[in-house]
């Protein structure tokens, strides 16, 4: 629904995470400035956050046709992401479908 994204956004504290990934969709943020926005001095929040920030960041980059750089921070993702996180199999997922290796 094209309409709802303001909606939501308007529920959301955009000064905490993961209001950067939102700002990479919406083109007000780089990948390079969300995986920076990802810094916690708590360790696992750090974790989770850079998981995510390279996730999401390879999926915008598959959106722009950014093909190696996509599976690049899929790679990341695969490798890094707590195992309990969807992100990371989905991130391995995401490279068997470009056929990139692991």
């Amino acid at each position: 629904m094209p309409g709802t994204l303001p909606q939501a956004i308007a529920k959301l504290n955009m000064k905490e995470w993961p209001a950067p990934v939102i700002r990479l969709y919406l083109g007000q943020m780089t990948p390079a400035a969300v995986l920076a926005a990802a810094a916690d001095p708590n360790g696992a929040k750090k974790t989770s956050h850079v998981c995510e920030a390279n996730f999401y960041s390879g999926e915008w980059a598959l959106r722009q046709g950014a093909k190696d750089e996509a599976a690049r921070r899929f790679r990341v993702a695969a490798r890094d992401c707590p195992k309990t996180f969807i992100e990371g199999n989905a991130a391995a997922l995401e490279l068997k479908r470009l056929g990139a290796t692991p």
